[in-house]
């Protein structure tokens, strides 16, 4: 059983799955599990057969049948048809009909007649969508658990959004298959992630002093890099009446950017021995490479941190090693890991024994042949030549993340196992290709990088690195999940 996610109108999530003969309303209503227990949640169907008394007595669920038979001992709204339904939706209104969709967790039992209710309930967005699969990202990071030893605790990182991706859909996943911990850059992202309903430990790795009671008050995990941060942090842990509350220290070891150096350790194992409300939970760097000089690195930090271990008469643990350490440097695991670009199947280090977790897509909404001689976007920078050519308009540019230094033939997207350079210049909102040599229609999906060209692909022409493609994917690019039963 797939499910598909997406987002839906007035803050409900469209959940779907295909009916097929081993369906159940039993099983498919786990995914539930995946979503803020602060939602309600919905399952819409048409087939009765599907329901067994295990969810007769679940009142939790609020069952919509979209059939005619009425026969049945569970409290469920009918509707004979779809349109019903649909009439309904389109009628009343949240504040006064209980029965309007909002705010809910909406699982839909996918056919052919529910089609047009599922169309109705989806958020509508523009045809750029970015599809992501927790089903990858679930092996991907169970490919890095397999190089731990047993104890190596594992951080990973969810910050900006989880790397564009997502931010409660990949934590909720993380908190099912059992990581240690989440790190995210800044507070807000933390506080969402706890209104969400996650419980994990969550670290904040760039946070801001004035935060500091917002962070407390939600049982986030400052990382702490200079003497006034963590001053500050402990009168805010006193004015709230916390004691022993957890602090992670940061050491510079020659990343040169943050963090507190050797000739500091001193001093600073000095002042954390005489505050009283907060303690040290781990010590940990950050490395600058992966070649020789991380081990360097490493060294150093083995050696600082030792000495502030020894000094405390409690017990702390370390981490130094992220996606690419893992692989390179297993013998300084220490006590965790921070698995952070390399779960996302986009890093060039794991590439071949990593899954692809994100795809970047739209569709063909235009098709023109274009005479020779003409010129196709702004600036004419899309030359045509001598010979007539067949473009392609896909509404997606630069305003959802589409890099402009990608036009005028500098990439190419993938359309029915073809691939089509762009033509001219990529627009805020649309971008032309070239359809000349290609067989296409109008509606046809495009992938804008995923399985070719690959997020990597796209960095290397635009002389950056995939974490850049991945975050620059903006907000208004529709999200869409898929997950198998087998991570229900």
């Amino acid at each position: 059983m797939q499910f598909k996610i997406t987002q839906g109108i007035n803050n409900c999530t469209i959940i779907c799955c295909k009916a097929n003969k081993n369906t159940d309303l039993t099983t498919a209503a786990k995914i539930f599990k995946h979503f803020p227990k602060n939602k309600k949640n919905t399952i819409i169907f048409s087939d009765l057969t599907l329901i067994d008394n295990t969810l007769i007595i679940n009142k939790k669920i609020r069952f919509i049948a979209v059939c005619k038979n009425k026969e049945s001992d569970i409290n469920i709204d009918f509707y004979s048809n779809p349109f019903e339904l649909i009439k309904n939706i389109n009628t009343k209104k949240s504040n006064i009909d209980s029965k309007f969709f909002n705010n809910e967790n909406i699982l839909i039992i996918e056919n052919a007649e529910l089609k047009s209710v599922i169309e109705r309930l989806e958020l509508k967005s523009r045809p750029a969508h970015f599809e992501i699969s927790l089903d990858s990202l679930a092996y991907n990071i169970n490919y890095f658990r397999k190089k731990l030893k047993s104890e190596t605790k594992l951080l990973c990182m969810v910050k900006a959004n989880s790397y564009g991706t997502g931010n409660y859909e990949v934590a909720c996943l993380m908190q099912i298959i059992g990581v240690d911990y989440l790190g995210v850059a800044a507070t807000d992202e933390g506080v969402i992630l706890r209104q969400s309903g996650i419980k994990l430990p969550v670290i904040v790795l760039t946070p801001e002093i004035e935060n500091q009671e917002l962070m407390i008050r939600n049982n986030l995990e400052p990382e702490i890099h200079n003497l006034r941060s963590l001053k500050a942090f402990d009168e805010s842990c006193k004015k709230l009446g916390k004691s022993d509350y957890p602090i992670h220290i940061k050491i510079n070891s020659g990343m040169n950017r943050q963090g507190f150096v050797a000739d500091q350790i001193d001093e600073l194992i000095n002042i954390i021995s005489k505050l009283k409300h907060v303690k040290v939970r781990s010590i940990f760097t950050h490395l600058a490479t992966s070649d020789d000089y991380a081990l360097e690195q490493l060294k150093r930090f083995d050696k600082i941190s030792a000495k502030i271990k020894a000094a405390l008469p409690y017990k702390i643990f370390r981490h130094a090693l992220n996606s690419a350490g893992i692989i390179e440097f297993p013998q300084y695991q220490f006590d965790m890991v921070r698995l952070g670009i390399g779960m996302y199947g986009i890093s060039e280090f794991a590439h071949k024994n990593t899954k692809i977790v994100g795809k970047l897509t739209s569709v063909i909404t235009q098709i023109e042949k274009i005479p020779a001689g003409e010129t196709v976007g702004y600036g004419r920078e899309g030359i045509i030549g001598t010979m007539p050519k067949t473009i392609g308009v896909v509404p997606i540019g630069y305003a959802d993340g589409l890099n402009r230094r990608l036009g005028k033939g500098k990439t190419y997207f993938s359309i029915n196992n073809a691939k089509a350079p762009t033509i001219g210049n990529i627009c805020m909102d649309l971008c032309m290709i070239d359809l000349t040599e290609i067989n296409a229609k109008e509606g046809d999906r495009v992938e804008i990088f995923g399985n070719s060209p690959t997020a990597t692909d796209i960095a290397k022409t635009l002389e950056t690195i995939s974490y850049e493609v991945f975050t620059s994917i903006a907000a208004r690019v529709k999200r869409i999940y898929t997950i198998s039963e087998d991570l229900i």
